[in-house]
């Protein structure tokens, strides 16, 4: 097996690669992304041989998202087992877990930027042109990926949970959305009230203070096409113990975190900027913040843990106890039908990662962060 994901595969030409890998291989300004990549699949002795295949050619997104997530793992301390075969992750010791990883993907066939032909004039491609119907298809989309994993059997007519070496351990899928060139826009939210069948419903009282509450949701629909509500509940995901996600598990993270560690060249500078939740508890909206990658100092750094989210389910015949994923935000759901989420660190509902390619990037990239940021407060 090559010793790089960017070593060319035997028999695998450039007409099938990903357009996506050739840019990250080919490009001066991922420069830290390569070898930050490099440096962590050094270490993910449980990757099988077909990773770097896959990687180069038609599963880039989902590679990377296993890759990440074995780094936000490793980040943590925990010991992985090599299990050769499915699921993709097997943590070891006292707080072991099974965990498989899947993605909402495009339509066979359909190229990853195959969507830009047709976006309408003006708008931003990361950006879903009508938000309630991509919410709905992000919503969709997700639960037929997690059914995928959850019917799905092996040669043994096994279920990941009945497989000898997963008995006993909780079952967890690990879920990012590549369906669409916008999907990464959608955060947790839509998820988690799939996942419990229930939303928050937000409301102010006579002195203006935010009141939340808790409704019921039947059923989710898109068009002609509806799915039911609450799939933890249901008897089938009963030994689903949670579901992590992300829309961070990105190429854009091993730039940010490669450049903040120094492997970048002099002439690229990142700029990252979103939304944060807003600690006013009064607060109804999110706030905008944007950063120059590598101004903070090293404990206010990304890490690999931020951006990942795991949403456990109350009703799992094996539950995953609070604290074994430190870095993760945490959701449950509580009896008055609220979900409680804690966090170690603020972390971004959405961002976007801007890079700055001349002699001066890092002070265009900081004036720009500050005119982002006056814009954001006036």
């Amino acid at each position: 097996m090559p010793s790089s994901l960017f070593e060319r595969v035997r028999k695998v030409s450039d007409e099938v690669t990903d357009p996506r890998f050739r840019i990250l291989r080919d490009h001066h300004i991922h420069q830290a992304t390569r070898r930050l990549m490099d440096e962590t699949f050094a270490t993910f002795h449980g990757a099988d041989r077909s990773f770097i295949r896959e990687f180069q050619t038609g599963g880039f997104s989902p590679r990377v998202l296993e890759l990440a997530l074995f780094a936000a793992l490793h980040e943590q301390g925990h010991t992985l087992e090599h299990t050769g075969g499915a699921p993709d992750f097997l943590i070891g010791g006292p707080d072991a877990v099974a965990i498989e990883a899947t993605t909402s993907n495009p339509a066979q066939g359909a190229s990853p930027a195959a969507d830009l032909e047709q976006l309408p004039q003006g708008k931003h491609p990361l950006v879903p042109a009508d938000l309630d119907d991509a919410e709905a298809e992000f919503v969709l989309q997700s639960a037929k990926a997690l059914r995928r994993k959850l019917e799905k059997r092996s040669a043994q007519g096994h279920a990941y949970w009945q497989a000898p070496h997963v008995q006993g351990r909780p079952f967890v899928i690990a879920l990012e959305s590549f369906h669409h060139l916008s999907a990464l826009f959608h955060t947790v939210a839509p998820l988690s009230n799939y996942l419990y069948g229930r939303r928050d419903v937000a409301t102010r009282d006579d002195h203006g203070a935010l009141v939340l509450t808790s409704e019921k949701i039947t059923e989710h629909r898109r068009g002609d096409t509806s799915i039911p509500s609450g799939l933890f509940a249901q008897p089938e995901a009963a030994h689903l113990s949670a579901v992590i996600f992300s829309n961070s598990a990105t190429v854009a993270k091993f730039h940010r975190i490669g450049t903040e560690r120094g492997y970048g060249p002099q002439d690229v500078a990142l700029l990252r900027y979103g939304s944060l939740p807003d600690p006013d508890p009064n607060a109804d909206r999110p706030f905008e913040h944007a950063y120059v990658v590598g101004d903070y100092g090293p404990e206010e750094r990304e890490t690999f843990s931020e951006g990942f989210h795991i949403l456990h389910n109350p009703w799992a015949r094996i539950p995953i106890a609070d604290g074994v994923f430190p870095g993760f935000t945490e959701h449950r759901l509580w009896d008055d039908g609220l979900v409680l989420t804690t966090t170690s660190r603020p972390d971004y509902f959405t961002s976007h990662t801007l890079v700055f390619h001349a002699p001066d990037a890092r002070t265009r990239a900081r004036d720009y962060a500050e005119r982002y940021q006056a814009a954001a407060t006036g």
